[in-house]
């Protein structure tokens, strides 16, 4: 997916008209798609480093996405309790305020543009030993998002409760209307090994911010959200590769998102370099065996676009792009001394709502084809897809 686009309108995804909404009328609009939302949902979950850190709570939770954001809140509820029962650790923040003495350094564009020091002030920026952490911020702005997403009022009315003991410690929001900022700052929040005790709650607190952001305040039965095609494209590759990263993890699966593959080039002249594209694939999935000469290897290509096309004489087929794209991938990463490689797959995943398509051949010793995955189903069934998309190419032997 990383330098494709789509080939025609993203209205287009599916074949047939546009399923019917969820039973309880709540969609996402994605690029002209409708999805449930639950199953927007399930995205989010599969991207997301919580289901991919492994927690024992998710036993169920695929199944029922819907329930995602209960479990959430109850685990940030549960955290917050056990936290308040002793101080908040503090830390120290940058701070800047305006004072009658000098604290730390002068912000000397502020102090001169406010004409501070004629009312005997300076504009001071120091770091501060305070509760009001980033960290505890977005335990507490993800209290209060998940709770508009809980269809139990009890267990909203605790997330509220929670987040309002925070801010009476004088622990404040993300201003998540700030866009960029605050939006990043949940995105780079880094955990160390110190942090093993809260790394499941901060992970979970993020998710819980993400179930919303993408698409505003969006609560089931409440109307509907829209995720454009940037968002949507990269949420389906992240989901794709924390997928099969946890379903491959018991099996011995090493599976890499964004591993590049290198041109084999002979007689290049000296400004190729500068101008030959990169070739960065989505998911990389090897599979080990007893003897190395019978391991596996698959490249999924994961793309936002119609997996069909009309071709000449109105008769639909899969992309020439997106095909030459995926045997490219397989042909230049075969090593001689990669017994792996000589006989990789190659699996170009597409999203749809309505169709399906699971077709395949071999070419060079190489199985290649295409596979699409209905957002429009039960999400349980979303599920078993992405499993049976990758069976032919990791279970059973190539042929031909």
């Amino acid at each position: 997916m990383t330098d494709a686009r789509p080939e025609r309108s993203t209205e287009s995804t599916t074949a047939g008209s546009a399923p019917p909404a969820a039973a309880d009328g709540s969609v996402v609009v994605a690029g002209g798609v409708t999805i449930p939302v639950r199953n927007v949902w399930l995205l989010l979950l599969y991207a997301s480093e919580f289901y991919q850190s492994g927690p024992e709570a998710f036993d169920g939770v695929e199944e029922y996405p819907e329930k995602l954001p209960e479990l959430l809140a109850e685990l940030l509820v549960a955290s917050t309790e056990d936290r308040l029962r002793r101080p908040l650790t503090p830390s120290f923040a940058k701070t800047s305020r305006d004072l009658s003495r000098v604290r730390g350094g002068i912000d000397t564009l502020r102090t001169e543009s406010h004409q501070l020091l004629s009312r005997g002030l300076v504009a001071c920026r120091f770091e501060e030993l305070t509760v009001d952490t980033p960290r505890n911020r977005l335990v507490r702005t993800a209290l209060d998002s998940i709770a508009r997403l809980c269809g139990d009022e009890d267990l909203m009315r605790r997330c509220q409760g929670q987040s309002q003991r925070l801010a009476r410690l004088g622990v404040g929001l993300l201003d998540l209307r700030a866009g960029q900022r605050d939006q990043s700052l949940l995105a780079g929040l880094r955990l160390t090994r110190n942090d093993q005790r809260d790394r499941s709650v901060l992970l979970a607190a993020r998710l819980a911010l993400q179930l919303s952001l993408p698409f505003g305040r969006t609560n089931p039965g409440h109307g509907r959200g829209s995720l454009d095609e940037r968002q949507f494209r990269n949420l389906f590759e992240r989901a794709v590769g924390g997928f099969y990263s946890v379903h491959g993890r018991p099996r011995g699966w090493t599976v890499q998102r964004g591993r590049k593959v290198g041109w084999k080039t002979t007689g290049a002249t000296l400004g190729m370099a500068a101008v030959l594209p990169h070739m960065v694939t989505d998911v990389w999935i090897d599979v080990p065996a007893r003897e190395p000469a019978q391991g596996r290897r698959l490249i999924v290509d994961t793309k936002f676009a119609p997996a069909l096309r009309t071709g000449r004489f109105a008769r639909e087929t899969l992309s020439s792009g997106h095909l030459f794209e995926l045997y490219t991938y397989v042909r230049e990463q075969e090593s001689s001394t990669d017994p792996a490689s000589l006989r990789a797959g190659g699996l170009l995943l597409y999203p749809s709502t309505g169709t399906a398509l699971a077709e395949s051949f071999v070419s060079s010793g190489h199985r290649l084809g295409a596979a699409t995955v209905d957002l429009s189903v039960a999400s349980v069934l979303v599920r078993d897809q992405l499993v049976a998309a990758v069976a032919p190419y990791l279970e059973e032997p190539v042929r031909g």
